[in-house]
This record gives structure tokens, C-alpha cells and sequence, in this order.
């Protein structure tokens, strides 16, 4: 279970933006009035400006030269909470430390390899852990058992990490304090994305929690479905720029069918594909807009950069959108027939 985006209120909107992004060094992806979204990695996070003081705890995963840089930069803030012993700098599976944000959240960073094997970035990794009181945890966690698989097995009447190594739901009765601190904890708003062997959606009755479950495809690019038939006069150049390029998989072709060539790539099987065709007789085909878009959601942020990388590698190049929506978040890039494809960095809608 991978917490791909979490929604959560805010106080001191300026304060905190000024915080997770200048202290934390993490991008700042929109604002507003209202709001700011930020990249923890491959998490986003929205905060939504509140009357109320909201108190939250999050734990970040970074590796280690990472947390040793930001450990002393967070000391320099005067911003880390000390254990029972006086420690500031503590050892669970790995380099351990935990601070406080200007709404007073109770923030945790943990030292941990990258998730999947790949190659660790001088940064954040992803949050790999939110806090949910609940007023009766065992039952919580059977709740959750309809939508997820729990792979944990620390759980008691007070306490229990539900979720995998990919990411946890850290469940505790309300009230028991937050370590390493003596504050109880306290039920507020969450919105989480996260991902899941199947589609659901989860609101429970009585907390104002709200739990999307996505879905990822298996292999390269872990996006929505869609499916669409296209011809062209280069089909050769469309194969390399979704074959090679996309990382979409073959999965059909034919040639010289009735004066027809044509390859059909997956998305990511034979269900939901793309398909072009190219006639032996040069057509005349219309001239794509810049609203006609094919939109991939990819909700890991570095998997996205791979592939986008991968095509600027291959001559092409980002483009700016028409519609300003798509930049916050996307790469909008053009395939060789001028039609756009963009790589949206968001679980969708």
C-alpha cells in the first residue's frame, strides 16, 4: 500500500508552506489562498487552511545522507523532539528522529532504502506512514481488512501498523499520546490516495476519514485506461515514440492487411490498447489541436520522470500546454504526428 497523495487540514498556512518547502526542501507544486501542494517525494500533499488548530502525525522516509543533512539542518531550526532519554537522534531499522511543524504536527523521518530497488535520490522518498486515531482499533483494522491487505502483525488495544513496507496506516486510540511526546492524540480530517490490489472507496461512518484505493498496473507505465485508433503516415516513428519511448507493450500487429500496416500497444493488455494504422496510399490526415490529449496518470512521481526522460533522450521534448491545468503536475510532450501525450503526476480524478 503505497500512500500516493494525503489531504489534510492546516492553521498557519504561510508559516507552514514557508516550512515544508524552504526548511524541508520540499516542491511546491500549486498554491493559493486557500491551499499549497507539495512533492514529499513521490507523495503529494495538500494542506487546506483551517480555523482550527489540527494536530497530525507523518512520517517521512528519506535515505541516509539525506537525514544526516536535514537532521542538522532541523537542529539548527530548534524544531526536534527529544525521547524519554534526552536522544534526539534514535535507531529503529534504521536512522530515526522526530520534529515538530509550525501547527505543532508531530513529523517523523526515517532512514530507509527506496522503495522497489531503485536508485536512491538525494531527498525525500514518499510519506511512509500517517497517523489515524480511532476510538476502537481492532475494529478499525477489520473495517479496513473489506479494502486492503494488512501485512503487519505489531498491533495491541491501543496501537497496530496497518498497511506493507510500501506504507503503513498508523492506528491509535485516541488519546494515547504521540512519541515521543506526552500529547494525546486527536481525530482530524484525512483524505489519503493509496494504492491497492483493486479500485475502492472507503468514507467511514463516524471518522472524517476518506480512503481512495488505486489500482497499479503491472510493468512500465502505471496509468488509467484508455483506448484509441489512430492512422498515420509514419507508422514507424509512432512504434518507436510509444514502444520505445512510452514503454507501452506490444501487443498485436499486422501487415499488409488489405493494403493496411498496423501495431496495437497495450495499456497495458489487449483490453484497452492503442492502435495505428498506415495504408500503402499516403493519407491526408487533420492537424491535431493542442487540446487533443492523451492523458497518462502516473502516480509515482519518479516513474514519470523516467519515461519522460526517456523521450527527451529520443528528440522530444516538452511542450508548453494550452491549458495551464496540465503544467501543474504534468509534462505535456508531442508525438511525432503533433498529437500530445501528457504525463500527469496525480492519482486522477
Amino acid at each position: 500500500m503505497k500512500i500516493v497523495q494525503l489531504n489534510v487540514k492546516c492553521h498557519n498556512l504561510e508559516r507552514m508552506k514557508d516550512f515544508y518547502t524552504n526548511v524541508l526542501e520540499m516542491e511546491l507544486i500549486s498554491e493559493s489562498e486557500q491551499f499549497f501542494i507539495i512533492m514529499a517525494g513521490t507523495t503529494k500533499i495538500l494542506f487546506e487552511k483551517d480555523d482550527s488548530l489540527p494536530f497530525y502525525h507523518v512520517c517521512f522516509r528519506t535515505n541516509a545522507d539525506f537525514y544526516d543533512y536535514m537532521f542538522q539542518k532541523l537542529g539548527k531550526e530548534s524544531v526536534l523532539l527529544p525521547n524519554e532519554n534526552g536522544e534526539y537522534s534514535m535507531f529503529w531499522k534504521g536512522k530515526q528522529a522526530y520534529f515538530a511543524d509550525p501547527d505543532g504536527n508531530i513529523i517523523e523521518m526515517l532512514e530507509r532504502p527506496l522503495e522497489g530497488g531503485g536508485k536512491n535520490r538525494f531527498g525525500w522518498h514518499d510519506v511512509g506512514e500517517i497517523g489515524m486515531p480511532v476510538q476502537d482499533v481492532a475494529r478499525m483494522e477489520e473495517e479496513l481488512d473489506v479494502y486492503l491487505k494488512n501485512e503487519q502483525i505489531d498491533s495491541s488495544e491501543t496501537f497496530a501498523f496497518y498497511g506493507d513496507t510500501k506504507g503503513v496506516f498508523v492506528l491509535v486510540k485516541e488519546g494515547r499520546h504521540w512519541n515521543p511526546t506526552e500529547r494525546p492524540a486527536v481525530i482530524f480530517p484525512i483524505k489519503i490516495v493509496a494504492s491497492g490490489d483493486r479500485e475502492a472507496y472507503f468514507k467511514h461512518e463516524h471518522y472524517p476519514y476518506e480512503i481512495i484505493i488505486r489500482s497499479e498496473w503491472p510493468g512500465v507505465v502505471p496509468a488509467v485506461q484508455f483506448r484509441i485508433a489512430r492512422p498515420t503516415n509514419q507508422l514507424d516513428k509512432l512504434i518507436d515514440f510509444y514502444e520505445k519511448g512510452l514503454g507501452l507493450k506490444r501487443v498485436g500487429e499486422f501487415w499488409q492487411h488489405e493494403s493496411y500496416d498496423g501495431i496495437m500497444l497495450g495499456m497495458p493488455d489487449r483490453q484497452y490498447h492503442l492502435e495505428f494504422t498506415q495504408s500503402e496510399e499516403k493519407m491526408e490526415l487533420p492537424d491535431p489541436t493542442k487540446e487533443h490529449l492523451l492523458v497518462f496518470y502516473v502516480a509515482n512521481r519518479y516513474e514519470r520522470d523516467e519515461i519522460a526522460n526517456r523521450l527527451f533522450a529520443m528528440g522530444y521534448g516538452p511542450t508548453e500546454p494550452e491549458n495551464p491545468y496540465w503544467g501543474r503536475g504534468g509534462v505535456t510532450i508531442e508525438d511525432p504526428d503533433g498529437w500530445r501525450i501528457v504525463l500527469m503526476n496525480t492519482a486522477g480524478i
